[in-house]
């Protein structure tokens, strides 16, 4: 995921000009994702400049107008591709799965279940990557490799809390079956 993609979802939410968009940012997602003011207003020029989002300034009586960006059509047909591609690359960040589900969750929670169980599935492949790794009896290498199958592990059981906390136990779906 590129940035532009979180500011296009914020935007999704309503428009806003960038201080209101920067705070949308910590309110919403907290400690799963940190935006400088530097980046987002870099990102919001970008975004213009390609025709995702429209500027519109805002008069502001005794000071300079502040400018109210908006998703245009093209901007929200790019999140939308974003939102329901698959999360591609072998290095995905926790902050983005973090931020897809976010989203997921506030325009298509229909998605979810899928989504849940196609990070199971990468998990799941991971892990068994794991446990076949061969450390050639090298401790440390012994130790780096339980690190990262505890890490795997822990994922597995927090994405069947996620579907928990969404879905409730009865409707378990194929990312909380073992």
């Amino acid at each position: 995921m590129r940035m532009e993609e979180l500011v296009l979802g914020m935007l999704k939410l309503g428009p806003a000009h960038g201080y209101e968009l920067r705070s949308r940012v910590r309110e919403e997602l907290g400690p799963a994702w940190r935006v400088a003011s530097s980046q987002l207003y870099a990102w919001l020029h970008r975004l213009e400049e390609e025709g995702f989002v429209r500027a519109s300034p805002l008069p502001a009586p005794g000071r300079p107008p502040r400018v109210v960006y908006a998703l245009t059509p093209a901007g929200e047909e790019r999140f939308w591709k974003w939102l329901t591609s698959p999360p591609g690359g072998r290095r995905r960040a926790r902050g983005v799965f973090l931020v897809r589900l976010y989203f997921l969750t506030r325009f298509a929670s229909h998605l979810l279940p899928a989504y849940l169980d196609q990070e199971k599935g990468i998990l799941t492949r991971r892990k068994e990557r794991l446990l076949a790794a061969d450390t050639g009896g090298d401790p440390f290498q012994e130790a780096v490799r339980r690190l990262r199958l505890l890490h795997v592990e822990g994922g597995l059981r927090w994405l069947a809390e996620v579907h928990d906390l969404f879905h409730g136990k009865e409707e378990r779906c194929a990312c909380v079956e073992s």
